[in-house]
């Protein structure tokens, strides 16, 4: 991941309310047990907006990797979707890309769960507090002070 984008990850509302009483992982458990999703369906969707760039061994990205991005896990056997994954490149106007794959995230009734853990509802709006407290936007905003900070130990690496 470059310095300048933010992850986070797109969790099945029905998965994120299993975890709940389960004890659930969010970032490691693979939810295809509990959530069906069609790969080729999804894959269609996202099609749509955004352009595959490359696929190895059950994963498949869209957009360009130093960009804002979307990473798909799934199971080629069962042609289940295991885990979703995307990336905003803070350098950038991310609406362009956020707003339809938020569209898509309603549609699926997913969640976003962003690096700090917080889980929010698919809407532009919830994004500002995960952004503005991320290391990309610090990166981007001021890259000099944020190396000067990381060096000095006042700005922590983010998982």
């Amino acid at each position: 991941m470059a310095i300048w984008q933010t992850h986070y990850n797109a969790i099945p509302r029905s998965v994120y309310e299993y975890s709940k009483s389960n004890q659930v992982n969010l970032y490691k458990y693979e939810w295809s047990d509990i959530f069906y999703l069609n790969k080729d369906f999804f894959f269609n969707k996202l099609d749509n907006f955004i352009e595959r760039s490359w696929s190895m061994n059950q994963f498949q990205s869209w957009g360009p990797s130093d960009k804002c991005d979307i990473g798909v896990t799934y199971n080629s056997d069962t042609n289940k979707i295991v885990h979703i994954m995307f990336r905003l490149d803070l350098r950038e106007n991310i609406n362009d890309f956020l707003i339809p794959f938020l569209t898509v995230c309603k549609e699926s009734d997913f969640l976003i769960l962003d690096q700090n853990e917080n889980i929010f509802e698919p809407q532009i709006d919830n994004f500002k507090e995960s952004i503005e407290s991320s290391n990309a936007l610090k990166f981007v905003t001021n890259p000099r002070r944020f190396i000067e900070d990381f060096s000095n130990g006042k700005i922590k690496p983010e998982d």
